[in-house]
């Protein structure tokens, strides 16, 4: 299979008062490549992660994050090749094929090696594994799966590398009022 889905959430707020819902959160994890490829975190395979909520009652309630394992021109060319004939022997220069956007540290693959999903102790989710951007207004939000939690940190998160043709631009961001 090309494409496999998990961590799957629905849900929706309803205050008995109220005719309409109050609040929904949806999400999910995506990952492209063979089912043993992304298992095993074995390129090429591209997994992501984004979930939101939004209550209109309860703000502190709110959130999104938004997160991507190693993207890159390269990388998807290799996906694509796995299953359209012929396009394994498109040849494109180093650079560009580096050219895409990566998580924030370096030693990512070293770091996050044998973290299924990016997962530490099979606990919670360790984002250092992927580039993300999130934002929780009021408070920490964490979302439990069965292979561990989402933990969406307080304030405004953005953090990654892009990469162009060798230039390369790097932001760890984190505003929050604590």
């Amino acid at each position: 299979t090309f494409m496999q889905i998990g961590n799957i959430v629905l849900g929706v707020d309803w205050d008995l008062k109220s005719p309409l819902p109050t609040g929904f959160t949806i999400g999910g994890s995506v990952c492209l490549g063979k089912e043993d490829n992304c298992k095993t975190q074995t390129q090429p395979y591209i997994a992501g992660r984004a979930y939101v909520g939004v209550s209109a009652t309860l703000p502190e309630d709110n959130f999104f994050i938004a997160m991507v394992s190693e993207l890159t021109i390269g990388g998807v060319i290799d996906l694509v090749s796995e299953y359209v004939p012929g396009l394994s022997s498109v040849s494109i220069p180093s650079k560009l094929s580096e050219s895409g956007i990566y998580p924030f540290d370096k030693d990512y693959e070293t770091n996050c090696a044998g973290t299924l999903d990016g997962y530490q102790d099979q606990s919670t989710l360790n984002l250092e594994c992927f580039a993300f951007m999130s934002f929780s207004p009021i408070k920490e939000q964490t979302l439990t799966f069965q292979d561990g939690d989402v933990v969406v940190p307080s304030g405004v998160a953005l953090q990654g590398r892009l990469d162009f043709l060798g230039w390369e631009i790097a932001i760890s961001l984190a505003v929050s009022k604590t």
